[in-house]
């Protein structure tokens, strides 16, 4: 569906979920927020060692938030300005200019639009593969950060708004509240994983009635989740890890697999070839897993470009793509 020109007020369903949550009794929402640790911060990376692999593609200024559409091979980078469409040999396609820039881009499905937070303008925009234009602008909460898509609804995490908004179609269906500061989402089956990072909780929300269906402790520095099969993986930043939670029968972790380098933070699932790939800021490195057995087992290390905050794999040839935030830049990494 076409969202062309859309921007949606959710004054309404904020007023509404923030009135039921003052009028709870004990410890504000905001008295409880200030009272929680800092969420924590990727690694500043130093100056390469060793040069990155494969091949490197000027992007823009603060290159950060990736996604690739596998129906078109276009990748997205977002940057300060907006986002840029690359194909998958480098190509520059289009460049998309947004009311603020990304840290995190999915996409809709294949051949559908990338969904892209302009954090600072409190929006999110969907931006055709092709042709690069900008059918929609949703509003949302406080700085949408990322997204998951399921059963033919976004889900949109609020950093500063402790919420998610949900769009289905061209409307608003609603906003509801989630862990403290909720950082990485994605799709779990029919729930949606979604990492407090200052909470430092991994908490599970059915996607249809938008209840609570657990909530975990996520070590000393969650950002971000991955979802395969009945796994969940999240970067534990902070402590340098990753961290294996089964959801069946009930969400807990099962192990933590220290990650020296430290600060791992983007991540990427290809489901095709079973693999996690997971970059570590700490020192310009992408980590390749093998999630073939029920624990993750690492493979292999590739030196990347600096402050790779950003990954995501095309599931249909393999192909790695890496946003490089320092210069400004993608990576395209052909594993073999």
């Amino acid at each position: 569906m076409r969202r062309r020109g859309l921007r949606v007020s959710l004054a309404a369903a904020l007023a509404a979920v923030f009135l039921a949550a003052c009028a709870s009794p004990g410890l504000s929402a905001s008295s409880a927020a200030q009272r929680m640790p800092p969420a924590a911060e990727p690694a500043v990376s130093r100056p390469l060692a060793t040069p990155p692999t494969g091949l490197v593609f000027a992007a823009g200024p603060h290159a950060e938030g990736i996604a690739v559409d596998p129906a078109t091979a276009t990748v997205a980078v977002g940057d300060s300005a907006g986002v840029v469409l690359f194909d998958e040999s480098g190509q520059v396609l289009h460049r998309v200019s947004l009311p603020a820039g990304p840290r995190h881009i999915r996409s809709e499905g294949p051949g559908r639009p990338f969904l892209v937070p302009a954090e600072g303008a409190d929006e999110v925009a969907f931006v055709d593969p092709k042709s690069g234009q900008v059918e929609g602008l949703v509003r949302t909460g406080r700085r949408p950060h990322d997204l998951a898509v399921v059963g033919g609804k976004v889900f949109i995490g609020n950093e500063l708004g402790n919420s998610v908004t949900v769009v289905q179609g061209d409307k608003v269906v609603a906003t509801h509240p989630v862990v403290t500061q909720p950082g990485g989402l994605d799709a779990s089956g029919q729930a949606v994983a979604v990492v407090g990072v200052r909470a430092r909780l991994l908490e599970l929300l059915d996607a249809r009635t938008l209840r609570t269906i657990a909530e975990v402790p996520a070590r000393t520095g969650p950002s971000h989740v991955a979802s395969y099969g009945t796994n969940l993986y999240v970067v534990d930043t902070g402590g340098g890890a990753l961290l294996t939670y089964a959801t069946s029968p009930r969400l807990h972790q099962v192990a933590r697999l220290a990650l020296p380098g430290g600060s791992p933070l983007g991540m990427a699932v290809d489901p095709s070839r079973r693999r996690l790939w997971v970059t570590l800021t700490g020192d310009n490195t992408l980590v390749e897993f093998d999630l073939s057995s029920p624990l993750p087992r690492r493979v292999a290390t590739f030196p990347t470009v600096r402050q790779p905050d950003s990954v995501a794999v095309d599931p249909n040839t393999g192909a790695v793509f890496v946003a490089g935030e320092a210069a400004g830049v993608l990576e395209i990494v052909h594993p073999g």
